[in-house]
């Protein structure tokens, strides 16, 4: 399944697997001026691919390599003969996907990327009139990178931020790295988020800055209750409750557990670049 809307001059390409007739876990990708920020998963590739035709695009910019944001680079490229631009690390994940370890559910609902061939990108991407800063940003995966274009205060934050709340996390992802991220992003002026699971956030900042306030008072929580010597499981049951419907159906991979043991024994990175 594929929805196009508009906001502003970005044009959002909202997919996803919909086999019961709503999105099985949703993606964004995005449209700004001649540049596609990621392109999906491959579950909506023949609708993607009929509606790029007749739009302008000269290249792709990936935020990183998860199967949902490069799952139609190898088509489009193919097709259009476009260029992929992304972090030095992501590379090897474009041209060999299999390097993602897939679970079961990854599977079902984003499935393998095709192969394709990208290229380091710089400190600065053009868009057409548009200009962007590229600020790593690492935390859910170290080859994350967010776009940020000043004049327009937009921020493209891949899957960074996904929504102010935070209960759940992926079982490679580092909760603390994730935390100072955002601070290092919360100093920009942004009136748009362009997120890839939530879509249009606006009060970009405020967002951000409430997300950091909320991660910040978790930590605190957590850390406090392990101060007394409770165990990670008695503490995630005190705090965040009983595990959901994620936890079995992603085989533990995506969890409340995963957040309280990352902010215990995650370490902290000393700078990040």
């Amino acid at each position: 399944m594929l929805k196009i809307s508009e906001h502003d001059s970005v044009t959002l390409f909202y997919m996803g697997r919909s086999p019961l007739g709503f999105i099985l876990y949703p993606v964004y990708a995005f449209l700004v001026g001649d540049t596609l920020i990621d392109t999906g998963t491959n579950r909506a590739g023949k609708q993607f691919l009929s509606a790029l035709k007749g739009r302008t695009i000269s290249k792709i910019v990936n935020t990183h390599h998860h199967e949902d944001h490069i799952g139609n680079n190898g088509d489009i490229q193919e097709r259009f003969g476009l260029p992929i631009y992304t972090h030095l690390s992501a590379l090897p994940y474009l041209e060999n996907p299999r390097l993602n370890d897939l679970r079961l559910y990854q599977k079902i609902v984003w499935d393998w990327p095709k192969k394709s061939k990208g290229t380091a990108i710089g400190s600065t991407i053009a868009a057409g009139n548009h200009h962007f800063e590229v600020i790593n940003s690492p935390g859910h995966t170290d080859d994350h990178i967010c776009l940020y274009e000043p004049d327009k205060k937009w921020l493209f934050t891949g899957d960074l931020f996904c929504g102010t709340t935070f209960i759940y996390l992926r079982k490679d992802e580092n909760y603390l790295q994730i935390l100072d991220t955002l601070k290092k992003l919360s100093v920009l002026e942004v009136e748009t988020i362009f997120c890839n699971l939530k879509g249009v956030v606006k009060n970009g900042r405020e967002a951000l800055l409430k997300k950091i306030s909320k991660m910040e008072q978790l930590r605190d929580r957590v850390l406090a209750l392990r101060e007394k010597c409770l165990p990670p499981r008695e503490i995630r049951e005190k705090i965040l409750g009983k595990e959901g419907a994620w936890n079995l159906i992603t085989g533990g991979h995506y969890s409340k557990q995963n957040t309280i043991d990352s902010i215990i024994h995650g370490k902290r990175p000393d700078k990040i670049i």
